[in-house]
């Protein structure tokens, strides 16, 4: 019996450009920015950009670090579905914050139980980059894109402040 050179290469091809998507798929949960990865802004004020990437359904980096002061998060979107991210600043595990009972993070309950909002990068389009100016202090923070499910299927991170 003799098989053809070409049956047999053509189905380990398609084998292993599928392992590399796949692959590429994934967020690395486990990836912290330094300081060095947020860069000076341009202009007269002291301040900094921090890029937060947003995916199906991760923060890239999960746990970030940035220095105190006035620090622009930008948010693109990398994932197939719209995003946003939600900042509060709170010492609580961001995997164990209270949920309503569809799974998203009651927000209300959160800030009764003294966590503090300070705002969102607001419903970001796939392949768009949203951004807004946050003025940080010294503390613990969590990261979380409350859209329907998004949360549930572990779209949150921290943000550590020095």
């Amino acid at each position: 019996m003799r098989i053809s050179l070409h049956k047999t290469l053509v189905p380990l091809a398609l084998l292993a450009v599928a392992a590399i998507l796949i692959a590429g798929c994934g967020g690395d949960d486990s990836t912290t920015t330094t300081e060095a990865e947020t860069t000076a802004a341009a202009g007269g004020g002291a301040g900094a950009t921090l890029t937060i990437k947003m995916g199906d359904f991760y923060f890239a980096p999960k746990n970030a670090t940035a220095q105190a002061g006035k620090t622009t998060l930008e948010a693109p979107n990398e994932g197939s579905v719209e995003h946003e991210l939600v900042l509060f600043k709170t010492n609580m595990n961001p995997a164990n914050l209270p949920t309503d009972a569809n799974g998203e993070v009651d927000e209300e309950k959160l800030e009764q139980e003294g966590a503090e909002e300070l705002g969102e990068i607001e419903e970001v389009e796939p392949g768009e980059t949203g951004s807004k100016e946050f003025d940080l202090t010294p503390g613990k923070y969590v990261m979380i894109c409350n859209l329907p499910g998004h949360y549930a299927q572990g779209m949150y991170g921290s943000l550590t402040v020095k």
